[in-house]
């Protein structure tokens, strides 16, 4: 599996969002504080590598869809323990909906076992691409732990790598995905 089969077929579906200057340096300030904060999880000890890498892209991702939605709550600036926040994205606007979002040349990472709908974004230079959102039953079928190159994350054995761009459902408003999401509630 790679971008060529998986991913790049399907790029006419994907919205395209640039990154304001202003966006980037607040998601910048706020990965290094993530960091900081998320050092003293026993987790984040062990699987440590990219960590900025992975706080700005998933931050990048977040303020990407409000920008998409025009709406503010979707990025939660709090700052805690990671478990208080082990929980869907979008729930501050009433969508039971995470984000999951990946630079370029990587493959989404999502829990082995998903229990809500995920929209997957790619981070790539300036700009952050929409894919689509992926169902539960999608993201537990269309993954693959091969696809995962970091090889603590891997041995943790939680996480795989998402690789169905295919059936990604495409949304242009917060109605849209509440649409998705109702026709999909039997999976979750």
């Amino acid at each position: 599996m790679n971008y060529e089969t998986h991913i790049k077929p399907f790029a006419d579906n994907y919205v395209r969002s640039k990154i304001s200057e202003d966006n980037y340096i607040k998601a910048d300030g706020f990965a290094k504080k993530m960091i900081a904060a998320k050092y003293k999880e026993e987790h984040h000890k062990i699987d440590n590598d990219s960590v900025y890498k992975r706080f700005l892209t998933g931050t990048l991702g977040e303020l990407a869809l409000e920008q998409f939605f025009g709406v503010k709550g979707i990025m939660n600036w709090e700052i805690g323990e990671s478990l208080k926040y082990h929980s869907p994205d979008l729930r501050d606007i009433g969508l039971k909906i995470g984000i999951k979002s990946v630079s370029y040349g990587l493959f989404p990472i999502t829990f082995i076992k998903s229990y809500y709908p995920e929209i997957i974004n790619i981070v790539y230079k300036d700009y952050v691409y929409i894919c689509g959102v992926a169902t539960v039953d999608v993201l537990n079928k269309y993954q693959s732990i091969e696809l995962i190159k970091n090889s603590k994350l891997k041995a943790r054995g939680t996480k795989t790598g998402f690789y169905g761009f295919n059936k990604l459902k495409k949304f242009s408003t917060l109605e849209d995905l509440k649409t998705i999401t109702k026709l999909n509630s039997k999976c979750y």
